[in-house]
């Protein structure tokens, strides 16, 4: 199952990156969350990291790609991680969920690590910037295309006391 969702998302990745149409259908964000969540808790429990998910209860459904924002959560939480590496606190990332307003949910993951410098925060989705030494920078830029072209918005923004939070609508 999991090479196959693997191969999955490697397929719609090449869709997207192609400018093909994502696969929309409708979606529990919850759901996606806590299956996206089931697929890395082995790492997270590997790395000493704490997930806690919060979501909230009757979202309604959203309408997107599975496997596109999928991606996304896997990337945010991804980069969670590697912030946390260092920390010698509590290592915690936290999902949430909850309702903007009647048809847009908002989906945050925050994370207690060492936060983003100020000045890499406008450059932080720009195809190619990295502030790692093995990173490629385009996570976040396909994330936020992902993200907009379910006709949401992806931003950033640091804790203030340690961390950061990324947060999407959808």
């Amino acid at each position: 199952n999991d090479d196959q969702r693997a191969a999955e998302v490697i397929r719609r990745l090449r869709s997207l990156l192609k400018k093909s149409k994502p696969e929309m259908e409708p979606l529990d964000i919850n759901t996606l969350i806590s299956d996206t969540v089931v697929l890395i808790a082995t790492d997270a429990a590997i790395r000493n990291d704490v997930l806690k998910i919060e979501l909230e209860s009757n979202l309604p459904f959203v309408h997107g790609d599975r496997i596109q924002l999928q991606q996304v959560l896997l990337n945010l939480i991804s980069n969670s991680f590697d912030a946390l590496e260092s920390s010698q606190e509590e290592r915690e990332i936290v999902i949430c969920t909850s309702r903007k307003d009647t048809d847009t949910i908002i989906v945050t993951v925050k994370d207690s690590g060492c936060g983003i410098p100020e000045q890499n925060i406008p450059k932080l989705f720009t195809r190619f910037f990295t502030s790692k030494p093995d990173g490629l920078g385009m996570g976040l830029s396909i994330s936020r295309s992902i993200v907009e072209s379910h006709g949401g918005r992806l931003d950033v923004k640091n804790n203030p006391d340690r961390g950061v939070t990324f947060y999407f609508t959808i």
